[in-house]
């Protein structure tokens, strides 16, 4: 084969060769941002879409267990959860709670407002922080010497069931023995939203024959605690004053309820 044939021959297959390279050889980091962006696409309608049955299985819910209660459940579950649920944000009831409220429309109506008498029934718990202030303003002695520590442990409740928050405690008092004394010691501690009950208990400990290893715990006799319920429609800066017998001593003090500033 003369060298002007293989010429001919070999310039071809290189063209052809060249051609298909450059149409078909897109670039390898293109193709990746263009799958990884395609894959971002892809999962951001995913979660949309779960999203969306997630609400529909709450308006399902919904419907399913207010028929027969109201005759337009359907538009009382819709207009209910979209106020107290989808768009009331860290406010947002539970489904339980806004299933009864569609059902009872004695006193609630269609667009979602309590018209009963009083409180409103369905919603007796913090909706936001609150703080609780106990003030001691009396400690009487009314057996031997000791030298006194008093404390209050708040316990707080969810329906009636301990929740899930440990128990607050804080001192009030720390003294060497005295037989009386009157003032004021406050203390403060912050509440928890969500929930709607808690016990104010107040623990009187000898720091003569009960050391620091002694919990509130064990000194605690529940019998002297005062028991909150209903926390929601326990007005503000409204003071109440109790009197507790303790073991050793007799104390009185207050509290109250404010808002975070």
């Amino acid at each position: 084969m003369t060298q002007n044939m293989l010429k001919k021959i070999v310039l071809p297959l290189a063209a052809t060769a060249a051609f298909y390279f450059s149409a078909c050889g897109e670039n390898p980091i293109e193709i990746e941002n263009k799958a990884d962006a395609k894959f971002k696409w892809d999962y951001k309608i995913a979660l949309d879409s779960i999203a969306q049955r997630v609400d529909d299985a709450s308006y399902y819910e919904c419907y399913d267990n207010t028929r027969g209660f109201v005759q337009n459940n359907k538009e009382r579950c819709d207009t209910f959860i979209n106020q107290y649920a989808k768009n009331a944000g860290d406010d947002a009831l539970s489904m339980k709670t806004i299933i009864t409220m569609v059902r009872d429309s004695i006193n609630y109506n269609d667009k979602g407002t309590y018209i009963g008498d009083g409180d409103d029934p369905k919603i007796n718990y913090l909706r936001t922080n609150k703080m609780l202030s106990v003030t001691l303003t009396n400690y009487k002695r009314t057996a031997k010497s000791i030298e006194p520590e008093v404390r209050f442990l708040i316990k707080t409740f969810i329906e009636q069931e301990p929740s899930e928050y440990e128990p607050l405690s804080a001192l009030a008092l720390d003294t060497t023995d005295i037989k009386e004394w009157k003032g004021e010691k406050n203390i403060a501690v912050q509440l928890p939203r969500g929930i709607d009950g808690m016990k104010i208990c107040p623990v009187l400990r000898d720091k003569i024959t009960q050391d620091e290893y002694y919990d509130d715990e064990d000194l605690l006799d529940e019998k002297n605690c005062i028991e909150v319920k209903n926390l929601g429609w326990v007005e503000e800066d409204k003071s109440k004053s109790e009197k507790t017998s303790l073991e050793s001593a007799d104390i009185q003090w207050k509290w109250h309820l404010y808002a975070i500033k």
